[in-house]
């Protein structure tokens, strides 16, 4: 299942983390740059908490009482900077990375586009059928994981990828979705997802922030309420 959020991240808040992500470079080492570093312990200083608090709480007071979690946390938050000419990432569903993390699942994905989405950058595209509206945010993971096969040397860094035959028949009803600078969505570990190519003249500037239960993890970013109470 996905939705589109009625949330909005500020412009402040993105012009902000674009001003960051500037000092980063254009990405020209891997077909997706996912600065998966970038909010995590391992930086320096402030280790960008703060432009993730700040975006955690545009988009999480629509969302976070619909989770139902009992402890929410932040399992990782990513850059997602597609490079200019960067191949599309393959089809394919979260749940296949994730099952080995967690024996129920609760991960659900806030894509927040940064910049105005086309599909000339290779923004998301998503199963058609599976949209909601954000009400029905406690319904998520309750799908079905599609057989997966590992494909070496894949492009877009996903080489877990749904099996054929079945990701032609997936792909009929895949649609991409337009998002203005700001704007975000939500999909759960069992939604199919890809992206295209990258045929603008810059890189593609999306992030992403995955939430799930942490009442049982041992491992994860940051929880919710330690997140919010950051300087």
């Amino acid at each position: 299942m996905w939705c589109k959020l009625e949330s909005r991240v500020s412009s402040e808040h993105i012009q902000s983390l674009v001003e960051r992500i500037g000092s980063l470079g254009s990405g020209d080492e891997g077909e997706e740059f996912f600065h998966k570093e970038f909010f995590s312990a391992h930086q320096d200083a402030d280790e960008n908490r703060d432009i993730l608090k700040a975006i955690h709480l545009d988009v999480w007071p629509e969302i976070g009482e619909r989770a139902g979690f009992d402890k929410p946390v932040v399992d990782h938050a990513s850059l997602l900077i597609k490079r200019v000419g960067g191949a599309a990432t393959g089809l394919h569903q979260d749940r296949a990375y994730w099952e080995t993390r967690e024996t129920k699942p609760t991960f659900f994905s806030v894509w927040i586009a940064l910049e105005t989405m086309t599909e000339e950058k290779g923004g998301l595209m998503l199963f058609g059928p599976n949209q909601v509206d954000a009400t029905h945010l406690s319904s998520f993971n309750q799908g079905s994981l599609f057989p997966h096969e590992y494909v070496e040397h894949a492009p877009g860094e996903f080489p877990l990828l749904i099996a054929e035959p079945i990701a032609p028949g997936v792909k009929q009803s895949m649609e991409f979705v337009a998002l203005e600078g700001g704007e975000a969505l939500a999909f759960d570990s069992f939604e199919p997802h890809m992206t295209g190519p990258n045929r603008d003249a810059t890189p593609r500037l999306a992030m992403k922030i995955a939430y799930c239960e942490g009442s049982n993890k041992a491992r994860y970013l940051i929880s919710t309420d330690e997140l919010e109470g950051c300087a």
